[in-house]
């Protein structure tokens, strides 16, 4: 009779223990190691967003490029259409703010002043840089001044003054305020503007023309 030799029971082999983050880290070498790494991951994804927003301002640059030369070649519909185009398509970049100042220069020079209006409030609304404020409030102004609404051209002559950085632009654009005051019959605020002029920026040329001015409307007033 044969006889059944039983196999040993197997047993589970024993696996090294795998060491918990909490312990990995409490060694001083892997804690530099993991600062390294992450150091290391940061710096990347920083270089990449960095030469992204180059690549997009640089195809952005040449659109706004090829869009001004439409414009100066007397193609005003096809450089509307370009800059529309740099403005949607390149957001956030330098020159699509370049080309929404760009457009409604063309949209003015079109006769369409309202449309420009809309475009630069739209624009400045949504918080453009320190260097594109003035030229926006300014043309947002003449936009006005040309759709037959002074008092708010007036108003948007002031803060492009106002948001300026240099004195003679600052003088400039209050003249225009005061300008845009004399046609809503505002006389008064028109008065003030000049003597801005007159007192803040006594140096540039514009305190000529405010001087002038002045002198006619207070002799008008004291007649």
């Amino acid at each position: 009779m044969a006889t059944t030799v039983e196999a040993p029971p197997r047993t589970a082999p024993v696996l090294p223990a795998i060491p918990s983050a909490s312990g990995w880290l409490a060694q001083p070498t892997n804690r530099y190691l993991a600062l390294g790494g992450t150091i290391l991951a940061v710096t990347l994804i920083a270089s990449f967003v960095v030469l992204s927003g180059q690549r997009k301002e640089a195809f952005a640059g040449r659109a706004l490029d090829q869009a001004r030369n439409a414009a100066e070649s007397g193609n005003l519909a096809l450089a509307a259409s370009e800059l529309q185009k740099v403005s949607t398509t390149f957001s956030g970049t330098r020159a699509a703010q370049e080309a929404v100042i760009t457009l409604n220069q063309v949209r003015l020079v079109n006769g369409q002043h309202e449309l420009a209006a809309v475009g630069l409030q739209d624009f400045l609304k949504g918080n453009p840089s320190p260097q594109f404020r003035a030229p926006a409030y300014g043309l947002l102004g003449r936009a006005l001044e040309n759709a037959k609404r002074p008092g708010e051209a007036a108003d948007a002559y002031g803060k492009a003054s106002g948001t300026a950085d240099v004195d003679y632009l600052r003088a400039d654009y209050l003249l225009d305020a005061a300008r845009a005051w004399m046609a809503a019959g505002e006389r008064e605020k028109a008065i003030a503007s000049y003597q801005r002029v007159t007192k803040d920026f006594p140096k540039t040329a514009a305190n000529t023309e405010a001087d002038i001015r002045l002198a006619e409307l207070t002799a008008v007033v004291g007649s």
